[in-house]
This record gives C-alpha cells, sequence and structure tokens, in this order.
C-alpha cells in the first residue's frame, strides 16, 4: 500500500483511481462498507484503489474547541486499511485553501486534478465544498458534468440505527464496550508510547507500563482488564486510568501491569484493548488495602480473559 501525507505531492503519482474523501476516524463498520465498496469498483474497472482521509479533521481547523477525541490514531489505520486492501492512502492536512472552494471547484481541483478519480465513492451523507454546501445530489451532477461516475453507499445500521463515529463515541465514553465492539468490528484501543512513571507499581510489587494515549477515545476511568500489542506480541494485564485517588489524585495516569513481565519498555509503541471494566477507581485506607485489592484485580483480569479465549 503506497502512503502520502501531502495532497499535491500525492497528485504527481496518482493515476486513474475509485477512491473515496472523508475523515475516516475510526474505520467503523460503516466506513469500511465504504471502503469495500471502492474495492469492488477498483476491481470491476481494473483500477486502483485510493482512499483521502483528511488528518487532523476538518474541524480541528474550522472549530477546534469543538474537534472530539481521536478514535484511530494513523498507525491503526494504516493497519486496518492495508488489511482491507487499499492500493493507496492520502492523510491531507484540511486547510484555508480547501476551506474556501466551492463543490465545483473541489470536483474539479481535487477529485479529477489531484485524485484523478474515474469514480467516486461516498457515504449517504457526505457533504463537500465551501461551508458543507454540496451533496450527494450535487456531486452526481458535477459526475455528469465531468465525467466521473459516483456511487453512493446507504447507511450500515446495527440495532435498527445507522452507524457513525458519533454513536461509537458515545458508546466508548458510557463504557459499552462491547457495543463499541460491534460498532468497530474490532475491540477499541488505544496506542501509544511507553513513557517514565513514578515507579509506584514496581514498589508495590506490580511494575507497570504508563502509556501517554493524547488526546484518543477513551472508556471511563476504572480498572480493566485488557491485551497489550508490544511490537509482534500480545501480553495479558490489567489497567488502572485515573487519578490514583489513594495518593495524590491529582494526575491522570494509564498505568497497564502485564502479566509475567517485568521488563522496562520506555519510548516503545503500545497498543491496548480494553476488554473488560473490573471496577471504578477508588480510595483505599491504607497500602496494604491497595496491594490486596490489585491482587484481586489480577486474578479477575485472570478469569475474564481466560474466558474470552474459550
Amino acid at each position: 500500500m503506497e502512503i502520502f501525507y501531502n495532497l499535491e505531492a500525492a497528485s504527481k503519482f496518482c493515476h486513474a483511481s475509485v477512491a473515496t474523501v472523508g475523515v475516516f476516524d475510526g474505520l467503523h463498520i460503516g466506513h469500511q462498507a465504504v471502503i469495500k465498496q471502492v474495492l469492488s469498483q477498483a476491481e470491476k474497472s481494473e483500477l486502483p484503489s485510493l482512499v483521502l482521509a483528511f488528518h487532523p479533521p476538518p474541524l480541528a481547523f474550522l472549530a477546534p474547541e469543538k474537534c472530539p477525541p481521536t478514535l484511530t490514531v494513523i498507525s491503526k489505520r494504516i493497519e486496518i486499511l492495508e488489511r482491507l486492501g487499499v492500493d493507496t492512502v492520502i492523510f491531507a492536512r484540511f486547510d484555508a485553501n480547501l476551506q474556501k472552494m466551492s463543490p465545483d471547484q473541489f470536483a474539479q481541483q481535487v477529485l479529477l486534478e489531484q485524485l484523478h478519480a474515474k469514480q467516486v465513492v461516498i457515504g449517504y451523507e457526505w457533504q463537500f465544498g465551501k461551508g458543507r454546501t454540496g451533496n450527494v445530489e450535487d456531486l452526481k451532477q458535477l459526475g455528469t458534468q465531468y465525467e466521473f461516475g459516483v456511487v453512493v453507499v446507504g447507511p450500515t445500521e446495527f440495532h435498527g440505527l445507522p452507524v457513525h463515529s458519533t454513536r461509537v463515541r458515545e458508546a466508548i465514553a458510557a463504557g459499552k464496550l462491547d457495543l463499541a465492539e460491534q460498532l468497530l468490528g474490532r475491540q477499541h484501543s488505544i496506542l501509544g508510547k511507553v513513557i517514565t512513571g513514578t515507579g509506584l507499581g514496581r514498589k508495590l510489587g506490580f511494575p507497570t507500563a504508563n502509556i501517554d494515549a493524547g488526546d484518543q477515545m477513551r472508556p471511563p476511568n476504572g480498572v480493566y482488564a485488557i491485551q497489550a500489542k508490544l511490537g509482534n506480541r500480545m501480553y495479558d494485564g490489567v489497567l488502572n486510568m485515573g487519578t490514583r485517588p489513594t495518593f495524590d489524585g491529582l494526575k491522570f495516569q494509564i498505568e497497564s501491569h502485564l502479566f509475567g513481565v517485568d521488563g522496562m519498555f520506555y519510548d516503545k509503541d503500545m497498543e491496548i484493548f480494553f476488554v473488560e471494566k473490573i471496577r471504578d477507581e477508588r480510595t483505599f485506607p491504607n497500602q496494604s488495602a491497595l496491594v490486596h485489592q490489585i491482587q484481586q484485580d489480577i486474578v479477575t483480569a485472570q478469569t475474564i480473559l481466560k474466558q474470552r479465549e474459550n
């Protein structure tokens, strides 16, 4: 899969394609339905498939204070798109030039001149152009005018409701991990570098890897049974996410204790898969009580993870 991080640079290498355009944060089952249609049309047309994904999302440029947390970081999106079989992906920054383009200009300058699209596959609610004034019907008319095909993909529904990124975020925020997994088509995960912590976990007898997850969407604070991916290896573990109220209760931290692992992983990338919440974070009367609870949490997490294997 070819990957570009600049739209103008990518246009020099792009040829006739079947393309789709969007944010694709989450790459949930609705997004996947659009991309699978791109792949199907590309195979029929014997053309390469192309995904143009705006990153950061346009809202980060237009109204950053309203921009929601990230569902899927770029490295994870690349992994998913590659697994789906996409030929080319372009991660482009939304800027003032794109902001002022009319729907007609967007069709000419982006879809035709830069992506060289022979067919454009979009979701049923797709909007484009200055002020999001262009819609699906406008794109169809422009397709007729400029001689590119337009394929509109209808909603992907789950339990009678359309799947979209907002619904995924709401499920994660509510701690509904099973629902989030069904909407995403995979377990919800966060990725980040292992950073230096206070060493408190090791002092208590439970060494932890602390993760910097930036602005990624997270479930509610608490203790979770998890699986963690480091390199090509998967580890079972238990995670505490919150402010450690038994101690200072001030700084938010994500601390994972991986079973049977005592190594240092500083600066390595770790992906954490949330399997099931064990309990809320709470204050303990003393260190001994906390250690006892952590021991119980480990047993609970091991039971949950073993059941999931079966």
